[in-house]
């Protein structure tokens, strides 16, 4: 198929431009759009002309559309690592790598025998995995991350690209760790820890009223950085946050922690004064 752009190529335009824009953001946002272009120029022409036979449908789903799929994949995922990784810290951002390290492993394990089929090179299921006949919503993986075309997609292809892009993401997040060892100027010590005595809605309503408030660096520490910052000094595991906010809303106290520390600093006042 003359239309496909080898892997060299890709490779070689993908360094181009991390190499020519300075922000690296920029960058990833330009690999982005590099890799959808590519996808879309192959959609067309699979859509204008189809493929020969089985054997050259599966090569394309197997080999040919994975690799710009899957960078397009991987870049998403470490642009969103930029934006949402702790900016200042070291405890916090290692925190946040390890977390997103768990996820991949899980995703890992989620999807074992696929993994070992890939690794096997095995082909005997490929007619199920690598083409259009059985690639039914029923049977996709993941469909709803992305819209999916169904002349263009089969029921494993995008999970074969998410896998391939998550073992680049591995790599990628155990240098970050290691850099953020090494651009640490200070031997850091265990955190002290407290011990949170009373519920996590309560905490909750405590790092909400901290952000809002703009009590701790004028208000520049976002939300996620605070949550952190308790979950290291508690060592709990503070969860769905926003989730937890919302039913804080639907409550009829919905303040009912903060209401209680008022209270308990007025009648210590009060005690004084007696």
């Amino acid at each position: 198929m003359d239309f496909l752009i080898t892997k060299e190529e890709i490779e070689a335009e993908i360094l181009r431009i991390e190499q020519t824009f300075l922000n690296k953001l920029s960058a990833y946002n330009k690999i982005i759009s590099y890799c959808r272009e590519i996808l879309e120029s192959y959609r067309k022409e699979i859509r204008l002309n189809d493929f020969q036979d089985i054997a050259s449908e599966i090569l394309f789903f197997k080999e040919q559309k994975s690799l710009p799929l899957t960078y397009l994949i991987y870049y998403e995922n470490r642009l969103s690592i930029e934006l949402e990784i702790p900016s200042t810290g070291e405890a916090f951002r290692q925190k946040f790598i390890f977390k997103m390290i768990e996820r991949i492993n899980s995703f890992f394990s989620a999807h074992k025998n696929f993994l070992q089929y890939m690794a096997l090179d095995q082909e005997y299921l490929d007619e199920f995995y690598f083409t259009r006949r059985y690639s039914s919503k029923n049977h996709m993986i993941n469909y709803k991350n992305y819209e999916r075309d169904p002349l263009f997609s089969t029921s494993h292809d995008l999970l074969l690209s998410e896998l391939n892009s998550h073992k680049f993401l591995l790599q990628y997040l155990n240098n970050i760790s290691v850099q953020v060892k090494q651009s640490s100027s200070l031997v850091l010590e265990e955190p002290i820890k407290i011990k949170w005595t009373t519920s996590k809605v309560a905490l909750t309503e405590l790092v909400y009223a901290l952000q809002l408030s703009g009590a701790i660096n004028n208000g520049n520490t976002t939300l996620k950085e605070l949550f952190l910052i308790f979950e290291i000094l508690t060592g709990l595991d503070m969860g769905d946050y926003h989730h937890t906010f919302l039913k804080l809303r639907g409550r009829s106290e919905p303040l009912k922690f903060i209401e209680k520390m008022k209270n308990s600093m007025l009648e210590y006042m009060a005690e004084l004064d007696a």
